[in-house]
């Protein structure tokens, strides 16, 4: 296939939408993916598609990418490590042992919530989620739980208890400001600070949050501020700059602290992640590196 001027690694919306502008602009791009099987719920902020499963719009949208012969899509082919070479290129090594070469690096995947909630991703985008704006309303006037391990709690917590007032914070062991508390628990928010021991349902949907105390309260659906994530994405020979989040650190442009690696979507903005802000960094970025790309080559 010779070598890419772009490898984006991650099929969600900031990855397809990059695809597809560098594209269309004539650059040759290759698109690592999985079949994201996992994307069981569906994308409700976007007035364009609202109530759309995320796995049909996502494999409506490769069909499309599909069109373009300037994008290769390698599905299903987990990246297993990305290595720099001492010419600079990048070599993307898959699980099934295939490796690609490429001049730019965008990464928008490969980052996950990191909690020690032992059981969470059972439910994870099925009855627990990170956006109150893209689930609130399905979930409104559920019995809600509000997971929040960062310690600024109350914002959001005013958010959620706009869809349901049977709503309770847990900050799992992490500690909360006494005048938040406060001002949750006077509005009949039960404010518990105990870790928790496992989350109880079936099938992804949630029954029950069982703290280490022995508490155990009844609750269907909730939303998550982990404490950080981590990326799964192996790089030798570079290395990008991350927050105190674990997230990659970009500039307003998508260019991360390495030179020819740029960054979108999930693995530079916390949660909670908007599907058409991640649509929308992906679109900014890729204009960053069609431009980048022009004035080197020019």
């Amino acid at each position: 296939m010779g070598i890419f001027e772009c490898a984006i690694i991650g099929g969600g919306p900031a990855g397809l939408n990059a695809a597809l502008l560098l594209g269309r602009a004539n650059r040759s791009v290759a698109l690592f993916d999985t079949k994201n099987d996992h994307l069981s719920f569906e994308l409700q902020e976007s007035i364009s598609r609202n109530g759309n499963a995320a796995i049909e719009f996502m494999q409506a949208a490769k069909e499309k990418l599909n069109q373009y012969p300037t994008i290769h899509s390698i599905v299903s082919q987990h990246v297993r490590a990305i290595k720099q070479s001492d010419n600079k290129l990048f070599k993307i090594y898959t699980e099934d042992g295939q490796s690609f070469l490429a001049e730019k690096l965008l990464l928008t995947d490969g980052t996950e919530i990191q909690t020690d909630i032992p059981n969470i991703n059972q439910y994870y985008n099925k009855s627990i989620f990170t956006s109150p704006y893209g689930y609130g309303w399905e979930l409104k006037d559920k019995k809600m739980i509000y997971i929040n391990e960062t310690g600024a709690v109350a914002q959001t917590a005013k958010i959620i208890f706009n869809f349901s007032n049977d709503l309770v914070v847990a900050t799992n062991g992490y500690e909360i400001k006494e005048n938040e508390k406060r001002e949750l628990e006077n509005k009949g928010i039960n404010v518990i600070t105990d870790k928790i021991k496992e989350m109880k349902g079936h099938n992804g949907v949630l029954n029950s949050v069982v703290f280490q105390n022995g508490l155990e309260i009844e609750r269907e659906a909730g939303f998550i501020t982990p404490s950080s994530y981590a990326t799964n994405i192996i790089g030798e020979g570079f290395s990008c700059d991350l927050d105190e989040q674990g997230l990659i650190v970009v500039d307003h442009f998508g260019r991360t602290s390495e030179k020819n690696v740029y960054a979108a979507g999930d693995a530079a903005q916390p949660a909670p992640t908007e599907i058409v802000l991640s649509e929308a960094t992906g679109i900014q970025v890729a204009i960053t590196i069609n431009s980048d790309i022009s004035i080197e080559k020019f």
